[in-house]
């Protein structure tokens, strides 16, 4: 099953701060190939979207994968809209051109190379969720490691 809406619009917090998914009219599921192919005709969140889905209209985990990025920077940022800057006819050509959104300053390096990897152009580069999973996890690890200790 393919979201093709992940940003923090949709994104829903229970009173124990536990993140929900919400706003499943744009899911979809895949075919063998695991690759969505949409029509023209449907509107979509193109701030969002991965070069693929941009381009050839293909969704798939890794385009979703790819929105959890700019969701990621929605975080960091603290809501800002992404490529605010940017017109949608130019977004294309500046993604093509190797430009990615630039996260606030402060953000751990470890987060920004994550980023850079989730919003490769190449789909099969990028990690799937299992592999996101795991990194965060390890990053939350050592992040805690010490925490409330004097070392």
């Amino acid at each position: 099953m393919v979201h093709r809406d992940l940003a923090a619009r949709n994104i829903l917090l229970t009173d124990g701060y536990t993140a929900k998914i919400s706003d499943f009219g744009l899911c979809c599921t895949c075919d063998d190939t695991l690759i969505y192919q949409a029509s023209r005709r449907k509107k979509l969140p193109m701030k969002w979207l991965s070069i693929e889905a941009l381009t050839e209209r293909k969704f798939s985990e890794k385009s979703d994968v790819w929105s959890l990025g700019v969701l990621i920077y929605e975080i960091l940022s603290e809501g800002k809209v992404p490529y605010v800057t940017i017109d949608n006819d130019e977004l294309l050509k500046f993604l093509q051109e190797g430009n990615r959104l630039k996260c606030p300053e402060g953000t751990p390096e470890e987060i920004n190379e994550l980023l850079l990897q989730i919003w490769d152009q190449e789909p099969e580069n990028r990690p799937n969720f299992e592999e996101l999973v795991e990194k965060f996890r390890n990053m939350l690890t050592v992040a805690t490691e010490l925490y409330g200790y004097l070392s």
